[in-house]
């Protein structure tokens, strides 16, 4: 489903109506990562026994049935999928950064190279957290590159320090996009070992509980924060503690989103894979992924009617009056402004009623309005 709005643009010396396909609540995005979660054991399993916190977010967010690896089935080749939004060469090199020990990077640019410099971001505005290990590395493309590779972040030995490291920056740093990864569940099931396969999941499940409180609750990312919870693959059907061929248990994946933006107690048909990650964030946030195959899970987006027939006119010297004709069926309406037209997402008023106006509108040199509909 694709979004068209009617934007107003005000100027000091003209009015003008202009078009443009965002409008999205989500300002930031946080995306978690769980190796080697089978979806037997994910939200796959109706009992959802080791993933009680997963389940109960799927009734205010959308998962998606069927969500799978349609590549390779083991780690080295699909985190980086997920990165590009596109299958991808991994390339060695010696990693200055590891003590010049032998490393891989990708190919194609990935989401942390299209955020950082289409949007003009820092470097701590783009976080990669995980244990202490010599991460794969972002591209080497002359368009992108290290210049916008994210900030690496990686403490601990295990998932419960890489949460604790993540809920530190995510409090006291306040990046824009984050990449949590937990590796522990994919180490258990290769070790064989049911009890330690399943309380790992258990882990990895509250560790999700606990951020989506910490998103919801921080006044930096309350209300316009999205998070994705997927996987890169499975595990075998018939024995937990392998994967990497093309069986069902190791193809099917999960995919949980929930956030502003996001139909809440949604089950998805749609068939999408792991390379539909990358394109739906930068949906989001607002920048292309030229190199993805994937395409944005537009399915996944909440329905939001948008006034067509929005006109203005000035009062004074500084007055701003909208208008537009009541919609059949609505509650009240809300008003957002800015001053481009891929970022109009202050909220300037809510309405009952099919009029505002902007007694500061001419302050700015263009000012850009959206009107949604409150059903």
């Amino acid at each position: 489903m694709g979004r068209f709005e009617r934007l107003t643009m005000i100027m000091l010396t003209c009015l003008a109506l202009v078009s443009s396909g965002l409008g999205y609540q989500t300002q930031k995005v946080v995306l978690a990562i769980i190796d080697g979660l089978r979806y037997t054991e994910g939200l796959g399993d109706t009992s959802h026994a080791f993933v009680p916190e997963m389940y109960v977010l799927s009734q205010s967010g959308a998962i998606v049935e069927p969500f799978q690896n349609d590549g390779f089935t083991y780690t080295a080749r699909a985190i980086p999928a997920i990165w590009c939004g596109a299958w991808t060469e991994m390339i060695s090199f010696q990693d200055p950064s590891c003590g010049g020990q032998q490393n891989s990077y990708s190919e194609l640019p990935t989401v942390f190279e299209y955020y950082r410099r289409q949007l003009s971001r820092p470097e701590s505005d783009c976080v990669y957290v995980m244990k202490d290990l010599c991460s794969w590395k972002a591209s080497f493309d002359p368009g992108y590159g290290p210049d916008y590779w994210p900030l690496y972040h990686t403490v601990g030995s295990s998932d419960i320090d890489v949460w604790h490291q993540a809920e530190d920056i995510l409090t006291l740093d306040h990046p824009s996009f984050m990449l949590l990864y937990l590796a522990d569940v994919d180490h258990e099931g290769h070790s064989g070992n049911w009890n330690n396969y399943t309380h790992a999941i258990a882990v990895a499940d509250s560790i999700v509980g606990l951020l989506w409180n910490l998103l919801e609750t921080n006044p930096y990312y309350a209300g316009i924060t999205t998070m994705f919870v997927t996987n890169d693959h499975g595990r075998h059907t018939t024995n937990f503690s392998g994967h990497g061929d093309g069986c069902v248990g190791c193809r099917t994946i999960q995919l949980l989103a929930v956030g502003p933006d996001i139909q809440p107690n949604l089950v998805s048909t749609t068939p999408r894979t792991l390379r539909d990650v990358t394109p739906t964030i930068g949906e989001l946030l607002g920048f292309t992924t030229e190199s993805a195959t994937g395409t944005a899970m537009m399915e996944l987006f909440r329905i939001t009617d948008i006034v067509d027939d929005l006109t203005i006119s000035r009062i004074g010297s500084t007055n701003v009056v909208l208008q537009w004709s009541p919609v059949s069926g609505a509650l009240g309406y809300k008003v957002y402004w800015g001053i481009s037209p891929l970022a109009i997402d202050s909220l300037a008023a809510t309405l009952v009623s099919a009029f505002w106006m902007d007694s500061g509108a001419l302050d700015q040199s263009r000012k850009y309005y959206r009107v949604t509909v409150v059903r």
